[in-house]
């Protein structure tokens, strides 16, 4: 509902969800835990020109996860982020609309459950800025093309890198603020209609990092003056169609493709085996991503099912046994995810949500010291959702 003022018409969004229930990693069963998210947003409209959207956006895992933050993937058990962000939109009658935005993040990320929130190695704060211009011809066609420059900054890692050096990371990680980057990205988009009621979406883009006190290492494992700076690229295409319509039947499918590949100047030094490998960051992935969603009875119930697969390929990462010795093969790493959830509303905006998920990731590389690259999950949760 719209609520309007002397020039300003304010239309809240509100999307909510809170789940709890079980998770399990490589088989062992872990306590009761949940996830939560929330999405808030006053969207105000000053005219048919000048728009402004504040917007909050926060989310728990209670779960164990693992996330790459470092090249590699780490295990957390718990997770949290929040996220406030101002865009300001200028529409034309033409079509094209401008937009602003600024924003704020922070993402906070426990390893143990005895360490203490905002006290993680790898927390980490968000400051960004963007511009945008898009051009809509028609209903769910556009064109778009954004520029982005964002900080990240890991506060504790430098506290705590005699921590991280002492668990084996590489001489290149070994000092602190080298997880600190500076980051510009440009994106180019679109969204365009096709036969049968479908649309094909598409997006590239390309981002600059540089990490001004991260500086390259050499075969020796000395640092060098200069510092590391990474080029990544990512193209996504997607298309979506209505499966099948009845009067109280509906099923839409999606079929997805992303490519992301990442090069970097770093090298990497294994200092507990005087080990030099160059390129040690730089990889291709490639990945199918599928997800179908049923709407069933006048309520209606929601029945979605989710799934992917990947392959990541490392442009020169050697392989490690279990003890951490370098083969000559290459690393590779693969994964699959399936998800299944069914929602039914019980209220008006409230509905009562179960979900599950698996997940597989495997690799030619067999050292866990550092990263993990196998393990499997799965996780099962029960709740309710909200919007409005």
């Amino acid at each position: 509902m719209a609520v309007s003022g002397e020039a300003v018409e304010v239309k809240p969004v509100v999307n909510a969800e809170i789940l709890g229930g079980q998770n399990f990693y490589n088989g062992s069963e872990s306590s009761f835990g949940g996830v939560g998210s929330l999405l808030a947003s006053p969207f105000m409209k000053f005219n048919d020109q000048w728009s402004l959207v504040p917007l909050y956006s926060g989310a728990y895992q209670g779960t164990k996860q693992v996330q790459d933050l470092i090249g590699g993937g780490t295990l957390f058990q718990e997770s949290q982020n929040h996220n406030v962000s101002v865009k300001g939109i200028r529409s034309f009658e033409n079509g094209l609309r401008l937009k602003a935005i600024t924003g704020y993040g922070v993402e906070l990320l426990r390893e143990t459950k005895d360490e203490a929130w905002t006290h993680g190695l790898y927390d980490n704060q968000r400051l960004s800025a963007g511009t945008e211009a898009e051009w809509s011809w028609a209903k769910d066609q556009y064109v778009r093309m954004a520029y982005d420059y964002f900080t990240i900054r890991f506060p504790n890692y430098q506290s705590l890198s005699s921590q991280a050096a002492a668990d084996g990371l590489g001489r290149e990680l070994d000092a602190p603020d080298v997880l600190n980057s500076h980051n510009q990205m440009v994106t180019l988009g679109g969204q365009i209609s096709l036969p049968g009621n479908g649309f094909l979406e598409t997006s590239w883009s390309n981002t600059w990092t540089s990490y001004p006190d991260q500086h390259l290492v050499d075969l020796t494992g000395t640092l060098t003056p200069e510092s590391r700076s990474d080029h990544q690229d990512v193209f996504t295409l997607q298309g979506t169609w209505p499966v099948y319509a009845a009067s109280d039947w509906r099923l839409l499918g999606s079929l997805g493709y992303t490519r992301t590949h990442l090069c970097s100047t770093q090298n990497h030094y294994d200092a507990s085996q005087t080990f030099f490998n160059p390129d040690y960051y730089a990889y291709l992935t490639h990945s199918l991503q599928t997800q179908w969603t049923l709407l069933a009875g006048e309520a209606p119930w929601t029945i979605q099912f989710t799934g992917s697969v990947a392959h990541q390929h490392y442009s020169d990462r050697l392989i490690q046994d279990s003890n951490g010795t370098f083969g000559t093969a290459i690393t590779y790493v693969n994964d699959a995810t399936v998800g299944l959830s069914a929602a039914y509303p019980i209220a008006k905006g409230f509905s009562v949500k179960a979900s599950s998920a698996f997940g597989w990731n495997d690799s030619n590389n067999t050292d866990a010291l550092l990263y993990q690259y196998h393990y499997n999950t799965q996780t099962y949760l029960f709740g309710f959702t909200y919007a409005y």
